[in-house]
């Protein structure tokens, strides 16, 4: 995660902020001994059970188990990537950045500043346009379509003047140069002359998750082409990168889905209407660097296109950018080829809410369907193999079942007939893996409590490192992070090497509570961690060699009880 980041230069970075300050913009705290303590604001909790120790400069919860440095505290928060967050704290603690990227050196230090200030300078115009005789067509398109004026200000909807260069000429007039103009997309300049980019349209503001305009969309009135035009990329926006509405996203925190259209009215009608985290493509199909910024704001995606054959193939496509990144995706298939602006205006909140939301295998299954005739033999056949056919990349055998049950119920074809053309003899309860290992405790279960308690002890200082070894660990990150801590290494560097569901995994066995206020105490509770690893890892090599004597022969026996003999 850190890779343009030195560990010198994150350790300075660190040391300029204090995780308290930073984490009490977000968060009430009130100090209770080196902790201090408030609700969590990763899930809805009644007692506050989420913590920031002011000695190791870490957040944990210890409700939901998300924790980490400043760093990630501000990803999880702000839901930015890595170097995102350091760049947003850098600026917060005034340190410059090492070695600035090709974009950076391209960019004057406050170009990308003043592309942000003609943005929002250009979106008040075209808002303030918009209530004017020259915007009265896009207000009352705006009206037809359902929206109020609180709707029309709470979005930001604006409408550009139809003259070629109205927008040009306010923004020069408001101090910002040509140039500047056309670097942001607001301009485009031809044989020498510059006339404005959007004119004549319904300007929908781009806004990202900290509250930055980066740019436009520009529906077209009457027959003008084309309907959308969008801002071309800038330094400071780029449409395969972004979504539109992702500013409202960020207040809804505990929604746990994310609702995906193609459209910017979807957006806003669905909005409107009260459904929560909905956000729009930006004038290009799903992409794969959208799917990955969706990930960070929900673990499960609604796909939510028109509802006719092209919004149905359009879903199909973005199934299969979504299922690669881990999110779980859901498609709502709106009736008799609607699009979800059309059926929330009909069917209100309560009409999409009772919508079937297919898992990505059903939807492949009804879209097999198009173009077959299933009341015939023929017909019935080829869905049959379709089906298969798609059937063969699930990997839940619970999930399958399910699927397959249905299939043969609608085709007539049984089970094991459909399970031969789908070639799952993977299933089979008779074939086995080609090797078998057993899985280590670690892996098995959690760390135990005299781990987490030596981990904990060692991370904070509070026992002398040498006492420990790795081998003490069980396999895995207890383990690599010890071996880090031995070396005097930072936690929080460890950290911010591990993504968040390692990271999760392991700030249990950072936070094992309670720990003795006295070093004499903390010294006889590593001591007592200790032995009780080292003898649960002897009683549990005792057991193996007891379970391995017993099919033994007697002079191997004799060799496993000498063994063991050593042991006690």
């Amino acid at each position: 995660m850190s890779a343009r980041f030195s560990d010198a230069w994150l350790d300075e970075l660190r040391s300029r902020l204090s995780i308290e300050e930073v984490v009490s913009e977000y968060v009430r705290l009130k100090p209770k001994g080196h902790r201090c303590w408030g609700l969590c604001p990763f899930h809805n909790e009644k007692t506050p059970s989420f913590s920031v120790d002011t000695q190791t400069q870490l957040f944990y919860c210890f409700g939901c188990h998300k924790g980490g440095t400043v760093i990630q505290f501000v990803m999880e928060m702000e839901r930015l990537d890595f170097q995102e967050a350091v760049k947003l704290l850098a600026e917060r603690a005034h340190l410059p950045l090492p070695a600035a990227s090709k974009e950076s050196v391209s960019l004057r230090p406050d170009e990308r500043e003043r592309i942000y200030a003609a943005n929002v300078t250009a979106a008040r115009f075209f808002h303030a346009t918009l209530w004017t005789d020259e915007g009265a067509q896009g207000l009352s398109y705006l009206y037809k379509r359902g929206l109020t004026d609180a709707d029309i200000r709470h979005f930001g909807l604006g409408f550009a003047p139809r003259g070629w260069d109205a927008t040009l000429r306010y923004l020069t007039g408001e101090s910002f140069e040509e140039g500047l103009l056309e670097r942001a997309g607001l301009i485009v300049r031809r044989e020498g002359g510059a006339y404005d980019m959007f004119r004549g349209r319904v300007i929908f503001p781009i806004i990202s998750a900290q509250g930055k305009v980066l740019g436009f969309g520009g529906r077209a009135m009457g027959d003008a082409q084309p309907k959308y035009l969008n801002t071309a990329d800038t330094p400071v926006f780029n449409k395969r990168q972004g979504l539109y509405a992702l500013n409202f996203v960020k207040k809804e925190r505990h929604v746990g889905r994310l609702v995906l259209v193609e459209g910017y009215m979807d957006a806003v009608s669905l909005r409107k209407y009260g459904v929560q985290g909905v956000v729009a493509t930006l004038g290009t199909a799903l992409t794969e660097e959208q799917a990955r910024l969706m990930k960070r704001y929900a673990p499960e995606v609604w796909v939510s296109y028109d509802g006719d054959a092209a919004g149905q193939k359009a879903a199909l496509r973005a199934l299969d950018i979504l299922e690669p990144t881990g999110l779980k995706a859901r498609v709502i298939d709106y009736p008799d080829g609607m699009d979800p602006d059309d059926f929330i205006r009909a069917r209100g909140a309560a009409g999409f809410e009772a919508l079937k939301k297919y898992d990505a295998t059903e939807y492949r299954m009804l879209r097999a369907r198009d173009g077959l005739d299933i009341a015939t033999q023929d017909g019935m056949t080829q869905y049959a193999l379709k089906c298969c056919q798609i059937l063969r990349g699930v990997q839940s055998p619970v999930e399958m079942e399910n699927h397959l049950r249905r299939l043969a119920a609608e085709t007539g074809y049984d089970r094991e007939i459909l399970l031969r053309q789908i070639g799952a003899s993977a299933l089979a309860p008779q074939e086995r893996p080609r090797a078998f290992r057993p899985r280590s405790r670690a892996a098995a279960d959690a760390p135990s409590a005299a781990e987490c308690t030596l981990l904990t002890l060692l991370s904070q200082g509070r026992i002398p490192a040498q006492i420990v070894d790795p081998g003490d660990f069980d396999e895995g990150p207890l383990r690599e992070c010890a071996a880090w801590l031995i070396e005097g290494k930072s936690v929080n560097a460890f950290l911010e090497r591990l993504d968040g569901e390692a990271r999760e995994k392991l700030m249990p066995a950072l936070n094992y509570q309670p720990l003795p206020d006295s070093r004499e105490e903390a010294l006889k509770m590593a001591e007592d961690s200790l032995n009780a690893i080292r003898n649960a890892r002897r009683a549990g090599e005792i057991e193996r060699l007891q379970a391995q004597a017993a099919t033994a022969d007697a002079e191997e026996r004799r060799r496993i009880y000498e063994k063991i003999e050593k042991l006690y």
